[in-house]
């Protein structure tokens, strides 16, 4: 059986002609194809004299007049969001700085025994390790802020300035 563009293409006269060959063989053999093809044909002739609606000719005027007088949106303060993160950003990013430099460990008491060597060691390894990984973790923080925030931002900024 025929498709629907297929039969369609027929009734516009644009089917090739194995389609053609295909829909006559069904026409004389297939009662089926008959009733289905006869339900298409009225469709397409009922189609065809529907009238073509248009626009009128003014539509387009009419539609710009009225976007004239539509009224600019405000900027959101979702937009001043962005400029609140990078301060709060920033305050972060001055006190982490401010805490790795004058950070003082707790007092420690030096007890002289044999393993005050490995002791010793411990504390600076501690202490050391808490400044790298303060480090790092604020690495990590401002190549997400560079990659969710200020890249869209200016992405966006240079959108519409161009």
């Amino acid at each position: 059986m025929l498709t629907d563009e297929q039969i369609f293409d027929i009734l516009d006269g644009f089917a090739t002609e194995e389609v053609r060959e295909q829909h006559n063989y069904l026409l004389a053999n297939s009662t089926e194809y008959q009733k289905y093809f006869n339900e298409l044909e009225t469709l397409h002739f009922d189609l065809a004299e529907l009238p073509i609606l248009q626009p009128s000719t003014e539509f387009t005027q009419n539609v710009l007049a009225n976007i004239s007088y539509e009224t600019a949106k405000k900027k959101s303060w979702s937009e001043k969001l962005v400029l609140i993160f990078i301060s709060l950003m920033v305050i972060s990013l001055s006190l982490t700085f401010i805490l790795i430099l004058f950070y003082v460990p707790a007092s420690t008491i030096k007890i002289d025994v044999p393993q005050q060597w490995f002791e010793m060691t411990k504390t600076f390894l501690t202490d050391t390790l808490v400044k790298v990984l303060l480090l790092v973790n604020l690495i990590v923080l401002l190549v997400i802020f560079d990659k969710k925030v200020l890249k869209p931002y200016f992405s966006q900024r240079r959108m519409t300035l161009s």
